[in-house]
């Protein structure tokens, strides 16, 4: 019986270690997670843009390929990018996090004063509010839910052997916190977590599809700019085919007339007027010779044979 309870009380004994043990490895996992959090919290970024109370703040992640050394954003009624929002000299590494902060002001370029840049904010903000009040998305403080019409702005990247990519569009307003910036079949995206639905977002086959309109469009513009410059050569040829015409003709009219000769005798000398001389006359026709007829035969001059004694 004794033998029993000892087994008893060890057993007891060890499962109160174990617990004991399983209890402070739980504790010191909760620990790390914890410190892993707040390293994660409190890790310093590569700082792209200006961060202020109304900016848009995103962590982006390089995942290209290549270092990124050019960041632009600007608004689709824009012709040209703003300047490089990124530092002089600052480079986002593969691999890399940068945290990204933009106003919607910046897309009118870095030269706006501040009351500008201010009155810009709350033009925007409150147009954003009134379409989200019109869809009836505005939440009872006025703040926009989640859900919000979405802004969409074109972001131009710039790689580090000088290539230009372009994303036909970013949607802020719908990226929960992180976007993963991609470079794959010659375009340009982002992956992103959705704040209204939750769900992964890939913005490749947008990409892929605005990849083949720039194209068209170039192409027709190409073909444009060829017929406008063939149409000038044209113009610029006829031009100069008639300025040599017309400085011909003028050099014509303004060439000197000949000078008359004096008149002998110092009379008056008068330009000597031509006719055209009278035709010369028909020759008359040559006689036609008469026929000839033979001589009558006479006897005058005939002598007589009585008179020579015969």
């Amino acid at each position: 019986m004794k033998k029993v309870l000892r087994i008893l009380l060890l057993a007891l004994c060890l499962c109160g270690v174990l617990a004991g043990c399983g209890k402070k490895e739980e504790a010191e996992e909760t620990k790390k997670e914890e410190k892993a959090k707040v390293q994660e919290e409190t890790k310093e970024y590569l700082i792209i843009g200006n961060k202020t109370d109304k900016a848009y703040d995103i962590l982006l992640k390089n995942s290209t390929g290549q270092d990124i050394t050019g960041i632009a954003i600007k608004t689709s009624d824009k012709t040209e990018y703003p300047a490089n929002m990124m530092k002089s000299g600052a480079v986002l590494k593969k691999g890399e996090t940068a945290e990204l902060f933009y106003t919607p002001e910046e897309a009118a370029g870095d030269g706006a004063d501040a009351k500008e840049g201010k009155d810009s904010v709350e033009d925007t903000d409150a147009e954003k509010e009134k379409a989200a009040a019109d869809a009836g998305k505005t939440d009872e403080t006025g703040n926009l839910a989640d859900a919000a019409i979405n802004l969409l702005y074109y972001v131009q990247v710039t790689l580090a052997d000088g290539t230009k990519m372009e994303l036909s569009s970013l949607g802020f307003d719908d990226i929960k916190e992180e976007a993963e910036l991609c470079l794959e079949d010659e375009v340009c995206f982002v992956k992103y977590i959705s704040k209204a639905s939750g769900d992964s977002v890939s913005t490749k086959e947008q990409e892929l599809g605005a990849k083949v309109q720039r194209e068209a469009q170039a192409e027709a513009e190409k073909k444009a700019a060829e017929e406008k410059a063939a149409a000038e050569a044209k113009a610029a040829e006829e031009a100069k085919a008639a300025a040599e015409a017309q400085a011909a003709a003028q050099a014509a009219q303004q060439q000197p007339a000949p000078a008359a000769p004096a008149a002998s005798g110092g009379g008056n000398y008068s330009e000597p007027v031509y006719t055209e001389p009278a035709p010369a006359p028909e020759p008359d026709p040559e006689p036609v010779p008469a026929p000839e007829t033979a001589p009558e035969q006479s006897s005058e001059g005939c002598l007589d044979p009585g008179e020579l004694g015969l």
